[in-house]
């Protein structure tokens, strides 16, 4: 699917669209129009013909049927490939009826019902965005992120299967707000509005993101895709490879210092069965920083890591600050005040306060935190986005610092996106390692996604 689809982008940015049964040339009803340009090149292009020879009807109202006919023109398919009979309201001889059954297969629009797709009725401007958005992650295509959304006046309107792609859309600036700050989700949209909508998509698959306008990415645990996790090593292949985002786990050791470990105990990420002969649960907290140092972290992961050390967090946030990383730094454990406190003189000490972010599923570390420093970014992680985790991130904000959520993204559906945007939350996902998975998560609101393996160069090239 992604493969035909970014073909036919290619071949309609390249030749010039599709051949056309009518010209703008020949329309009486768009001179001084608005919309005039717009309308022109999307005929041109071959995603839109007349109502007749001569009008081509600008302001004349653009139907589910006519909005998934012209997605399908876009993508470049063969109508003969496409049949369906899912719909009692769509015919099978029905102009658009291979158009809807195109975009039913692909995933790209849904009935209003179980057995109706209401052909004729107007497509509204959520309908739209969430069609874009999905067309999207089908053909492979990023959306940019070229300016922030803080939402609408009129949010509640939107329905919750929508306002993520909303704030999407208008994110990549392809839609815009009305009058007074509202947005008008319900509104029904015309010819000419899908016209210049369309036509500023066609701008976006012409052109790359600029690094200004691409998600933020956070390395899980370093690079722990080819380094040991969790260790000096991997961040520093994190910076080799361009990452700005660090993720690391903090444990503290039975003598009260703080190191990097994921796990409660060190079996499965050091030699600990090898030293001891026997495969019993060695526990951090149970060990002293002086016994933990004499087994080896890396050799699990390949020999060339072999006499790798388990690091400080000191030693982490050292390398953090030679090479211009931002840690997200998780209190794994349950903490107590004096814990915390350590773990922040230290950043202090590295003259990293304000460079740090710091993460946890226990709310009552982060309230911690907040104690210390009033001003630290907070980030609450949650396996999934519900009533409890939304007021407990809400319940960090003090008025001075920044809270978001970290949910699992194979968790998250578009009705969770949308509650946390009506909470004024921002959030982001983990943990993705598939470039469709990314794409798909990159084209939400989603303000960040951690990955093992992904990079930039992988998510946006080709």
């Amino acid at each position: 699917m992604k493969k035909i689809l970014s073909f036919a982008l290619a071949a309609a940015l390249l030749l010039g669209g599709l051949p056309t049964q009518s010209f703008a040339a020949g329309f009486t009803d768009i001179e001084g129009h608005w919309a005039e340009e717009s309308i022109n090149r999307a005929v041109e292009k071959g995603l839109f013909s007349g109502v007749s020879d001569t009008e081509f009807q600008p302001d004349g109202t653009m139907t589910r049927a006519m909005f998934v006919t012209v997605m399908a023109k876009y993508s470049g398919y063969t109508p003969s490939k496409y049949k369906t009979d899912k719909f009692k309201d769509v015919p099978s001889d029905a102009w658009y009826a291979p158009a809807v059954a195109w975009a039913v297969q692909n995933g790209i629009v849904s009935g209003t019902s179980d057995n109706t797709f209401s052909p004729n009725a107007p497509v509204s401007r959520q309908q739209a965005a969430v069609i874009l958005v999905a067309y999207s992650n089908a053909a492979g295509v990023i959306l940019p992120r070229t300016r922030p959304c803080t939402g609408f006046s009129d949010n509640a309107q939107c329905a919750d299967y929508a306002l993520d792609a909303v704030y999407t859309l208008y994110r990549a600036g392809l839609v815009d707000g009305l009058p007074g700050g509202s947005f008008g989700a319900n509104h029904g949209m015309t010819r000419a509005q899908c016209a210049v909508i369309l036509c500023g998509y066609l701008d976006i698959c012409a052109r790359s993101c600029t690094d200004a306008e691409k998600i933020s990415m956070v390395n899980h645990r370093g690079y722990s895709y080819t380094a040991p996790e969790n260790t000096l090593p991997a961040y520093q292949v994190s910076a080799q490879k361009g990452y700005t985002y660090v993720e690391a786990d903090i444990r503290f050791s039975a003598d009260g210092e703080p190191v990097l470990l994921h796990d409660a105990t060190i079996n499965r990420t050091s030699n600990v069965e090898e030293v001891t002969g026997s495969d019993e649960a060695v526990y951090l907290s149970g060990c002293t920083l002086a016994q933990l140092q004499t087994y080896d972290f890396g050799s699990w992961k390949a020999e060339k890591y072999a006499g790798t050390k388990i690091p400080t967090f000191r030693d982490f946030i050292a390398l953090c600050a030679q090479n211009g990383l931002h840690p997200y730094i998780e209190l794994k454990q349950q903490m107590t005040q004096q814990q915390v406190g350590q773990l922040v003189d230290i950043v202090k000490e590295y003259d990293m306060y304000g460079n740090v972010t710091w993460i946890s599923f226990y709310s009552e570390n982060l309230a911690k935190l907040r104690s210390v420093c009033p001003t630290a970014e907070l980030m609450l992680l949650a396996s999934t986005v519900d009533t409890d985790s939304i007021q407990a991130a809400k319940n960090l904000k003090n008025g001075k610092n920044s809270v978001l959520l970290s949910v699992r993204y194979n968790k998250l559906t578009a009705a969770q996106r949308a509650a946390c945007l009506r909470a004024g939350l921002d959030f982001g996902v983990w943990t993705v390692d598939s470039k469709a998975d990314a794409i798909r998560q990159t084209n939400t609101s989603a303000m960040f996604l951690t990955t093992d393996s992904m990079t930039w160069d992988t998510l946006y090239s080709g």
